[in-house]
């Protein structure tokens, strides 16, 4: 079965409060029914991407971030270049964003997306479980998918 042209990766867990923010622009992309946009939730980083971004023309990863720069529920756009230097995913033993990234562009340079970017939401708590995200992470989850059909189009 053929790919679309384009996928959106939601990354992180319903049941970890803010972590939630890039399953639940997921599911609001696939309600959606979007020609030509595939969208799927994970639970991977790093080197587990390479091979879910493969044969894509542009890949979208969402998921919560916590850079203490912004205030919580803020939609930042970012690249592979500024993960440069991030240490490592969510496994300390796994490569970072970037070098998982340059690694499936030299592997696969013809499979692998031309464009990936990353919508990250600042989180606000990503450790207590719980199926509602805070106040102010999910606020912010209509601009976090307006942000993503910004980017596939």
């Amino acid at each position: 079965m053929k790919k679309s042209d384009y996928l959106v990766i939601g990354i992180g867990s319903p049941y970890i409060t803010d972590d939630a923010i890039g399953i639940r622009v997921v599911e609001s992309i696939i309600k959606m029914d979007l020609p030509n946009v595939d969208a799927e939730e994970a639970s991977v980083s790093g080197l587990d991407m390479i091979e879910k971004m493969l044969d894509y023309k542009r890949v979208v990863v969402v998921d919560s971030i916590i850079s203490g720069k912004s205030d919580p529920g803020s939609v930042l756009v970012l690249t592979p270049e500024d993960f440069a230097h991030t240490v490592h995913g969510t496994n300390p033993h796994e490569t970072n964003i970037a070098t998982a990234l340059e690694l499936g562009r030299r592997l696969e340079p013809e499979r692998f997306p031309k464009e990936v970017f990353f919508v990250a939401v600042e989180a606000l708590n990503v450790t207590d479980i719980s199926e509602e995200m805070t106040p102010p992470v999910r606020a912010a989850l209509p601009l976090a998918v307006q942000t993503v059909l910004r980017l596939l189009s």
